[in-house]
Parts: C-alpha cells; structure tokens; sequence
C-alpha cells in the first residue's frame, strides 16, 4: 500500500514518526513524508522520501518564540493545556479552543500547505495517511483524496481534552472552534466533517500510559522508539564516566523557538548542577549563554549530541519536558528533572512524570540556582527514583513495538477498501 506522511516543520516532530515509517517501508509499502520545504532535507537524511508543500514554516507567522516566559504560550492569553478546575470556565475553554484553531494551526499548517498537500494526495492517491498530531492538513488531505487516515500523536492529546471539556460545559448543541476551523477546510475540497478529522479512524499513541486522558479515544498503543537523527557517535560517549553523568538540553524544540528557565540563565543553571561532584554535558548552543560565561572544569558543552546514544551512560537528564527527551530517558531507564517550559503542556507532562516516581519537576516560576543543585542531588541519592524510571522502561519495552502496529494499520486499510 501506498502511506503518506505529514508534520510540519520541526524535526523533532519528524524524528516521532521516522520508526513508524521505517517500519512500513521494510514491510515492503511505498512511503513518502510531506512536510514545508524547510524540512525537506531533515526528510531525505532518514532515507525517506520527501515531498514540499506549502510555504516555509516560519514565513507564516512572525511568531519565533513559542514561549514567552508569562505563563501563555504564544501569548494567547490562554493554554490549552491548563487543567485549573477555577480557569476552565466554558468562556475560557471556548476562547483557548478559538484562539488556538484561529493562530496556531495557521501558523502550523497554513492553506498554502493545506493546499499543496491536497493536491499531492489527490495525485499521488495513498491508501493511508498518517498524520503528526498537531498538522491537521493530514486529515484534510486524506478525506479529499478518499484514503484512510491515522493520527500519531507527538504529545499529550490537548485538543480533544479541551472539546470534550468544552462540549461538557456548553452542550452539544453549540459547536467548538475546531470543528467550525476544520468544517470550513474541508468544505473547500468538497468533503464533510466527523470526528475522525480531530482523532483520526484510529490514533497511533507512542506515550506512556500515564500521560494519557481518559478520552475514549481508539488507540494503538506503540513503543516509544528514540531517534535523533543522522549522528556520529564521539569517542568520549564510547568510555565509561569516572562520575555521574547528567545531561543538561533544552531539546531540538526548545532550541529553535526558544524556551525560558524562569528566574535564571542557561549559565546561571550549568553553574548549579556543575556545583554536585558529576560530570555535565550540556547540549547548549553558544547564543544560549551569556556573554563572558565561564564554563565548570566538570561541565562540556556541545551543540548537538544524539540523545539516544547518551542517555544510557546518564544518571539523571535535566530538561524542559518536551515528549522526545522525556521517551528517550524513560526508554533507558535514566531519572528525569523537568524544568518545563509551556510550548504545548509541558508542565503536564512534568507532574506526571513526578507521580510516576520516575523524576523529580521543578516550576520554573520557582527555580533559583540552589533548588536545581537540591533537587538533582535527590535525584541522583534517592534510589526510588532510579527504581521509578526502571519501572517506565519495563513499561514501554511491554508495549508493541512499531513493527508490531504495521499490521494493524495494514487490517485498518485492508477493511477499509484501497484507494485505487
């Protein structure tokens, strides 16, 4: 069968769907990957195709900070992933669901992408598309050209939390932003809503099980499976540490459209976890320090390192909470210390990491030099937080892995009907 595809341009969004493409290409199914032209490149390096659609990303929006550091992200004034039971009146479901559909899937996937990525389908005819979570030209394309569709979720399913939620305090009777937002996409390619257009016939779901919503949703659960890319790994990566290592990242994210540590700098926080007697990689870019820093003798800083080969030499991983880093730590078992940033629930995330017992979350509204150095002390001499992520490792190694879901997806178009 023939599968598409599609996330917009971030690579780390990208890297959650390449083993899952991987997977079906060895099956022997003819895959391609349709994202803006600024990810073409970060396509091929997988070895798969790549096919342009659409506007580069950061043309479409003058947005090039996601998070701001006020608690909104985007400054929208709202966040879809607030869960305040005193904020979640039916005006501010309605205004975050409004404002959301009306900014940031424009700013995701504008109609230029939309458009494009129609058009290719109805040449190209999938059998499946397989859409990223946050790129809802995936269902759009999918239900102009006929082909079944699946979401893969990337992160924690706000969207469909925050309809229900809306839809529970309004009624059904009054429809939600996103509904009206994907109506009107739809109706310009001759096609109708339903609700497979928010969650897909089925959504893949490579999240632990503790991150979920009781959403009533279809889920094909999948392995979380790292990848970071094309990498060389370094000679020192290959020699055990003489101290505990702790990696220090903001993620590929975090660093392409900024992330704030609350009250102190990047430099200020390598000086606090360089203070415990460990050894610190930092992968950090040089525009990410300030001025006339001073780098620890114990602290080494690079601007990319695969996370998947250095995980496992790590005693603990310090981060903004963003979904690959946290898979890639829990996959090797390595206690986690989430300073989260708020560019699409982090914070979330974060708390559920911490009643899962396998790390520790530190808001960053309250973060100061000592209560890093305090808290990644705990981390590294309490075992129960070894014993915690030990526990989500054996979690995820249970769950099916992406060569496992290929049949699946295969049954989904099978009773479906192709699309020839």
């Amino acid at each position: 069968m023939r599968v598409l595809f599609t996330t917009l341009a971030a690579t780390s969004h990208l890297n959650n769907l390449v083993p899952l493409a991987w997977a079906l290409r060895s099956a022997g199914h003819e895959v391609c990957v349709a994202s803006q032209p600024n990810l073409t490149d970060a396509i091929t390096r997988t070895g798969l195709t790549a096919v342009s659609v659409g506007d580069e990303m950061e043309k479409a929006s003058g947005n090039e900070t996601w998070s701001d550091g006020t608690g909104s992200p985007y400054g929208l004034g709202f966040d879809l992933a607030e869960t305040r039971p005193e904020t979640l009146t039916a005006d501010y479901v309605r205004g975050a669901l409004a404002s959301y559909t009306s900014t940031v899937c424009e700013y995701l996937t504008d109609q230029a992408m939309v458009d494009d990525l129609v058009e290719f389908a109805r040449a190209w005819r999938p059998d499946l598309v397989i859409w990223d979570s946050l790129t809802y030209a995936g269902p759009v394309a999918a239900r102009a050209s006929g082909a079944a569709h699946v979401r893969m979720l990337v992160v924690q399913d706000h969207w469909n939390r925050m309809r229900n939620l809306f839809h529970e305090l309004a009624g059904d009777a009054e429809s939600d932003p996103l509904t009206d937002y994907l109506t009107a996409k739809l109706a310009r390619y001759g096609a109708e809503f339903d609700e497979t257009a928010v969650v897909g016939e089925v959504t893949v779901d490579p999240l632990p099980s503790w991150t979920r919503f009781p959403l009533g949703v279809d889920r094909l659960p999948m392995r979380y499976v790292p990848y970071n890319g094309a990498a060389v790994i370094p000679d020192w990566l290959l020699r055990q540490p003489r101290r505990p290592r702790v990696c220090l990242t903001l993620g590929v994210t975090g660093k392409a459209f900024g992330v704030h540590n609350g009250g102190i700098s990047t430099s200020e926080m390598l000086d606090a976890v360089a203070a415990l007697d460990v050894e610190v990689i930092a992968t950090v870019s040089p525009e990410q320090l300030t001025s006339g820093t001073s780098i620890p003798d114990n602290v080494r800083l690079f601007d990319f390192v695969p996370l998947n080969a250095l995980a496992p030499t790590c005693s603990a991983v310090i981060h903004h909470g963003g979904a690959g880093t946290l898979g890639t730590a829990l996959v090797h078992g390595v206690p986690q210390l989430i300073v989260p940033s708020n560019i699409w629930g982090e914070p979330v995330y974060a708390r559920a990491l911490a009643s899962s017992g396998a790390g520790l979350v530190i808001d960053p509204g309250d973060l100061s030099a000592d209560l890093l150095k305090s808290e990644l002390h705990r981390l590294l001499e309490e075992p129960s937080f070894r014993a915690g992520a030990v526990r989500a490792q054996q979690e995820m190694a249970a769950t099916p892995s992406p060569h496992d879901v290929v049949g699946q997806l295969e049954n989904l178009v099978q009773k479906r009907g192709s699309n020839d």
